[in-house]
């Protein structure tokens, strides 16, 4: 009996100091990790260690492989090769690796919609100058035959005539609204009349015509007031190109970032996929002992899960690379080859400082949408102008001058003509007046209306604006303000997950199951300091689209376009 007690006395001694220097170690490896309380380093070392690129990470998983096969490590070898397997299904058979500056590049060179936009100056080119055409100068001619013949009971009215009548001149309208002319008529006439003293009679004249309004009409303004209309959408035109551009640019860019952030999440997910599925095989190599079918299921269910997700963000990336290759429409990159999109830039993640008042200034002075408002505000104000002018009556002063000659040829009445023997004038005023004059008012009150309109948008415009600036400022500090904490909680979800392994006795299903939870948040934690990161880059160019200096910032020059 007494030898049997020794015997348990000793057990326990033994289990006590077993237990003790368990942690003493334990103690030991929590002193030598990091606590967490030193300050967060926004490092580009330490930030992009959290969110690899599948580039690097292909090329380092390649190196531990070649390690593991020497020491002839299987489970790392299973482990490594899971995750390159999982990187490797966002690879397509050709690949293009673009810097942001090439893809702009590329895009201002092929884009569709850009060449789309184009042709908008050049139509508005047409319609300015066919608005001058109104003023040019218009040849006329007019040429008439008539044979008559009929019976007479007298011998004063011919029975016979042929006659011919030819007039060649020019028209003009001029801006004061005056339209004139000048014209030179030639008549033969020949007749079986015995009294006809001259047979065949030819009859020249030079007329000269003047019509000039003097209400409605008249006046520079309203006759110019289709060239200055046309020459304003000539530059609104111009406006919305410039703005089509950068609005391009912009989704360029965004395309860029998401299709950054899309890939390197690729890596997160694998990682966490491949740590999921060795966490698993070994619960699945315990079933026999220690681990429950229905704590294996339930494993079993959310490596399921996790998978379906993995197979989402690996669609989300071939849908990023087409959004951007659909952007950009290079002929070397074609949506039906399939081809791999690698970005090689690297996100910013330096401090870029925004004044709200002064970007707001600057965006008032730089966006294209107040100019092509302006332009059209100073539209409708023409467009008043000559609704005015419109309503008045009609009151036109006529003048015509015309010198004459006769003889029995061409020459000798064209001679006739030029000696200036023969003239008569004639002046005339005509005026009308409608009733109810129901017709102009109604544009003028429309002219009225459509001005108020334009104001009230300029309005519109330059609140909407100003929203867009202060959207834009406060996304760029939000998302500049969650890459520290963001960081922080990757760093430290890390460390949960080693200071779990490290105080793991024994790999039970509840300590595997906290050590997959940490997984999990880590990867989650890597996410949003990935989706922060981009969100900052996404916010910077936001904010010079909003401030309207985009292309300035990418020194993107729009040739023919208003500076």
């Amino acid at each position: 009996m007494d030898q049997v007690g020794m015997d348990v006395r000793q057990c326990q001694y033994l289990t006590i100091i077993a237990t003790v220097g368990f942690l003493v170690v334990v103690a030991t490896a929590q002193d030598q990790m990091p606590t967490g309380d030193e300050p967060v380093v926004m490092t580009p070392q330490v930030i992009f260690e959290q969110i690899p690129d599948p580039e690097l990470d292909r090329a380092e998983i390649f190196k531990r492989l070649e390690i593991a096969r020497q020491n002839n490590n299987q489970a790392e070898r299973v482990y490594l090769t899971r995750i390159m397997d999982r990187v490797e299904a966002i690879r397509r058979e050709s690949k293009a690796s673009l810097t942001l500056e090439e893809v702009i590049h590329k895009t201002l060179a092929n884009s569709y919609a850009i060449e789309v936009q184009r042709f908008n100056p050049a139509v508005e080119v047409t319609r300015l100058t066919e608005a001058k055409a109104a003023f040019d100068a218009l040849f006329f001619t007019t040429v008439n035959h008539i044979k008559q013949d009929r019976p007479t009971g007298s011998q004063l009215i011919t029975a016979d005539l042929q006659q011919l009548d030819m007039e060649y001149g020019f028209r003009k309208l001029l801006p004061s609204g005056a339209q004139i002319s000048t014209s030179y008529g030639l008549r033969r006439t020949k007749t079986s009349l015995s009294f006809q003293t001259i047979n065949p009679e030819y009859f020249s004249k030079i007329a000269l015509s003047l019509r000039q309004p003097l209400l409605r009409g008249y006046g520079l303004d309203y006759n110019l007031a289709f060239i200055r209309v046309s020459r304003n959408d000539h530059l609104v035109s111009k406006w919305a190109f410039r703005r089509e551009v950068r609005d391009l640019l912009r989704d360029v860019e965004e395309a860029y970032w998401r299709l950054l952030q899309a890939r390197r999440d690729i890596v997160i997910t694998a990682r966490l996929l491949a740590d999921f599925e060795a966490i698993y095989d070994y619960l699945q190599a315990r079933k026999s002992f220690d681990i429950m079918p229905v704590q294996l299921e339930a494993t079993k269910a959310n490596l399921a899960q996790t998978r379906a997700d993995f197979v989402a963000r690996e669609a989300a990336v071939f849908d990023a690379e087409d959004r951007l290759v659909a952007l950009i429409n290079d002929p070397s990159l074609n949506l039906a080859d399939g081809v791999e999109i690698i970005p090689t830039d690297v996100p910013m993640i330096e401090l870029m400082s925004a004044d709200r008042l002064a970007e707001a200034q600057i965006a008032l002075d730089h966006r294209p949408e107040i100019h092509e408002q302006k332009l059209t505000i100073a539209n409708a104000k023409i467009q008043i102008g000559r609704a005015k002018i419109d309503e008045l009556p009609k009151l036109d002063v006529t003048f015509n001058y015309t010198i004459d000659g006769l003889a029995g040829n061409a020459d000798g009445s064209f001679d006739e003509v030029t000696r200036h023997k023969y003239a008569d004038y004639f002046v005339g005023v005509e005026f009308e007046l409608p009733i109810g004059n129901r017709g102009p008012r109604a544009a003028r009150k429309r002219a009225d209306l459509q001005y108020r309109q334009a104001l009230a948008g300029l309005n519109a415009v330059i609140e909407q604006i100003l929203l867009d600036v202060n959207v834009s400022v406060r996304a760029l500090a939000t998302s500049y303000d969650q890459i520290a904490p963001s960081l922080e909680a990757a760093q430290s979800r890390q460390r949960e997950v080693d200071s779990i392994i490290a105080r793991a006795e024994r790999k039970d299903f509840n300590t595997l199951n906290s050590e997959l939870s940490s997984r999990q948040q880590l990867a989650a934690a890597r996410r949003a300091m990935l989706a922060a990161i981009v969100d900052y880059n996404i916010a910077t160019i936001d904010l010079q689209r909003a401030r309207g200096t985009l292309l300035e910032y990418n020194h993107v020059v729009v040739p023919g376009t208003p500076d």
